[in-house]
């Protein structure tokens, strides 16, 4: 009976994935305000100068040629230069940490009440169904209450994991209609 149904543990991935709480990211965050410190802060910078200096030139040189009574000089100088400082005190705590932490501890929230969630509408479901199996045949208007509340369910759990639950179902082989008696 429970056959087609999706597995609960790729429901519960799928939701936490959707609101992008997976545990791998949180302990990614972490790592990288701690690893942060090693990396040097950089400054990139190029200086470029051009100037043209003119001067005039009055008397003749000791060689008896003449001189050119105007000279003209130009400077086209290029500068480069690149720094690298590293904050020593950052390498041994860096205060990004105590942030990255708190966005860990929040996601972990966030993950658990989303795990929560997908567990009691997927459990929820499977009772509905049991009950609508176990129900009188001639009672239609329960029946179509726990069709419609299954349904609202499945629409649930598909908001919540992305479209999983139908995706996986469908994968399963699962009835995607569900009537009953």
């Amino acid at each position: 009976m429970w056959a087609k149904d999706p597995p609960l543990e790729a429901l519960r991935r799928a939701a936490t994935a959707l609101c992008l709480a997976e545990p791998e990211r949180a302990r990614g965050l972490v790592e990288r305000a701690r690893w942060a410190g090693w990396l040097p802060e950089t400054r990139v910078r190029v200086d470029r100068r051009f100037g043209r200096s003119e001067s005039e030139d009055v008397g003749k040189s000791a060689l008896d040629t003449p001189v050119t009574p105007v000279g003209v000089d130009t400077t086209n100088d290029v500068r480069y230069e690149w720094r690298a400082t590293w904050d020593l005190s950052r390498i041994i705590f860096n205060p990004d940490e105590i942030g990255a932490e708190s966005q860990a501890l929040r996601m972990a929230d966030i993950r658990r009440e989303i795990e929560s969630r997908v567990i009691r509408l997927y459990f929820e479901r499977r009772r509905l169904k049991a009950e609508a199996l176990a129900s009188d045949a001639s009672d239609t208007t329960s029946g179509f209450r726990l069709e419609l509340r299954v349904q609202e369910i499945e629409a649930e759990l598909d908001a919540v994991t992305g479209g999983a639950f139908t995706r996986l179902r469908g994968a399963r082989g699962g009835d995607p209609s569900f009537t009953a008696p």
